[in-house]
């Protein structure tokens, strides 16, 4: 893990890279818990520890004693599985500050989704299942979500972003290469490699395109 990290894009102090935020306090929370901040549970018998959830609590306990409960404006913003934190854990970012604080979340290429892969099975809700069952997510996911869904399912935005009170601005992008490698065509799914150039470069012929715009 790298000792510094130069912010850029949204977290740019450069105003011409980043007009919108560039003068605002910010902080990075290093993703360390493989759940997207949101894992409660003990392995005793690995001797494993999950607390994600813990940690984002406690990073935001310790910002706001640093100055951030003075805030007129708060945004939580999240890249890839941070994004997915930021999804997940944005009414309790909210919930941090007065009602006088304007409050909103940004998810970065966090929407993952909950496809087929090109075998026809979905390998990213198999992935999402281990996690859940690792890190004892069931109790710990939206109840709104929970309460008629299976919790695997709570995982993907697709399903809780209805339920999600505070204002949230979702970014995307159509051909994510993370997505396609992990949840379209995953080595289990393409043992051939004939997938590779399209999911590492975007080198993507005819037939893998139809696949990928759904036709």
């Amino acid at each position: 893990m790298e000792k510094q990290i130069n912010f850029k894009g949204i977290l740019s102090n450069q105003v011409a890279e980043n007009p919108d935020f560039y003068n605002w306090n910010k902080a990075e929370v290093r993703y360390c818990d493989g759940a997207s901040f949101s894992g409660d549970s003990e392995n005793k018998t690995a001797q494993l520890q999950f607390r994600g959830k813990r940690i984002f609590l406690a990073v935001m306990e310790d910002l706001m004693a640093k100055g951030m409960r003075h805030a007129k404006q708060a945004l939580l913003n999240g890249c890839s599985s941070g994004g997915l934190s930021a999804i997940l854990r944005c009414d309790d970012f909210s919930s941090l500050f007065p009602h006088t604080t304007k409050v909103k979340c940004m998810s970065d290429a966090g929407f993952f989704l909950d496809a087929v892969d090109i075998s026809g099975a979905r390998s990213l809700r198999r992935m999402y299942s281990g996690v859940v069952n690792t890190q004892g997510l069931q109790n710990l996911l939206p109840r709104t979500c929970t309460r008629h869904l299976d919790p695997t399912m709570c995982l993907f935005p697709q399903n809780i972003i209805n339920q999600v009170r505070t204002p949230l601005f979702i970014l995307n992008s159509a051909f994510n290469s993370w997505q396609i490698e992990n949840s379209i065509a995953p080595p289990s799914a393409d043992p051939s490699g004939s997938w590779h150039n399209c999911s590492s470069s975007f080198k993507c012929n005819a037939s893998q395109m139809q696949f990928l715009e759904g036709n």
